[in-house]
């Protein structure tokens, strides 16, 4: 099936008390959203106020009165969603449109994105279009920077929606974003206000699909708001470092001025990427650091192929590589986003150099 005959979906995390009950109420109200599936978490602290109108046994699919459906994670996502699916097409339900999966507000959203990516039931029926991460405005910078889950679901999301910004001053807000900025320097940031968002602007954030145009492989990328680094010529590491889990700098890196290490940053290559260099090279990076890896991003000119490649990873799971047009890397140089948790860019450079010489 291609791409875009899959259902999307949107992964909605954020911390405890970010306000995610109270978006998800008004999603759900949308006209847009009528034929979405909503699935919550069992252990989460969403209560959704309206009124259900259909009942069913713990695997049914429960229909509100905005027309939104609904269903809960029984343990694995994959069998609560297929049981989901199931239940509408025996009942002869309209088809599902979109679905939307809320996350507990202390879980790491990564495991979701890689069930989706991995699970073969999932993957032929489903796509990821985006993870959309709430933060407090009154306490988002306090929670940031003492709670390491609220780092990883800020640093991963492809959008940041800011709750409660009627609630501080400009100044406390301005701080808020400028620390998000730290986090995730390329993502979106929304206001939000009493919950009410339009859930077109949750849309439209995936991966490109094969045959789109450079300007969204640009705009998914957004290589242009990261720290730039290059290969460090002549810092190539040993064999034997190469295959050290010392390489991972988590114990030598210096913090942030926060206290901790979630790093941002895009390595460009300019001339093109020997296919075997490519593999190698990120076999070898997930094997090490793979749990480190919070998300990658890349747009790759790899030699011999006349399209580039876009790369989309999740820690040590990737997305099988999509071709793009050749307007989507003009300059042939090749680029790749890491959001990373204690990993300094020298380990990603050493590596590759690594690999590359002679």
């Amino acid at each position: 099936m291609h791409d875009a005959d899959l259902t999307p979906v949107t992964v909605l995390t954020g911390f405890l008390g970010s306000g995610k009950t109270t978006l998800l109420n008004h999603l759900v109200r949308q006209p847009s959203m009528r034929d979405a599936l909503v699935v919550i978490n069992e252990f989460g602290d969403i209560g959704l106020d309206h009124q259900l109108v259909a009942e069913g046994d713990e695997h049914s699919v429960v229909e509100m009165s905005s027309g939104c459906l609904c269903c809960t994670i029984r343990g694995d996502l994959s069998r609560s969603v297929q049981q989901a699916w199931e239940s509408l097409e025996r009942e002869g339900g309209r088809p599902i449109s979109r679905m939307i999966i809320e996350t507990t507000g202390l879980a790491d959203p990564a495991p979701i994105l890689q069930t989706l990516m991995t699970d073969h039931w999932l993957a032929h029926r489903f796509r990821l279009d985006g993870v959309a991460c709430l933060v407090d405005a009154a306490n988002g910078v306090s929670t940031l920077n003492a709670h390491r889950e609220s780092q990883r679901q800020a640093a991963i999301a492809d959008c940041l929606l800011i709750t409660k910004a009627d609630l501080v001053d400009d100044d406390r807000l301005a701080r808020l974003r400028e620390r998000l900025t730290e986090v995730n320097p390329a993502t979106e940031q929304l206001d939000v206000r009493h919950g009410e968002l339009d859930a077109e602007r949750l849309t439209a954030r995936r991966l490109p699909a094969a045959g789109q145009g450079g300007q969204q492989a640009e705009g998914w990328l957004g290589a242009a708001s990261y720290a730039q680094v290059t290969p460090a010529a002549g810092l190539a590491p040993t064999a034997a470092e190469a295959s050290s889990p010392l390489l991972a700098p988590a114990a030598t890196a210096p913090l942030s001025r926060h206290g901790e290490q979630i790093r941002s940053f895009c390595f460009s290559v300019e001339a093109p990427i020997a296919p075997e260099v490519l593999e190698e090279w990120l076999d070898l990076l997930m094997s090490l650091l793979g749990e480190k890896m919070l998300r990658i991003k890349a747009i790759v000119n790899v030699a011999g192929q006349a399209q580039p490649l876009a790369l989309h990873g999740v820690q040590h799971i990737f997305h099988p590589p999509v071709t793009l047009p050749t307007e989507a890397c003009p300059d042939g140089v090749s680029r790749f986003v890491f959001i990373t948790n204690g990993v300094a860019p020298e380990a990603v450079t050493r590596l590759f150099d690594y690999f590359q010489s002679p």
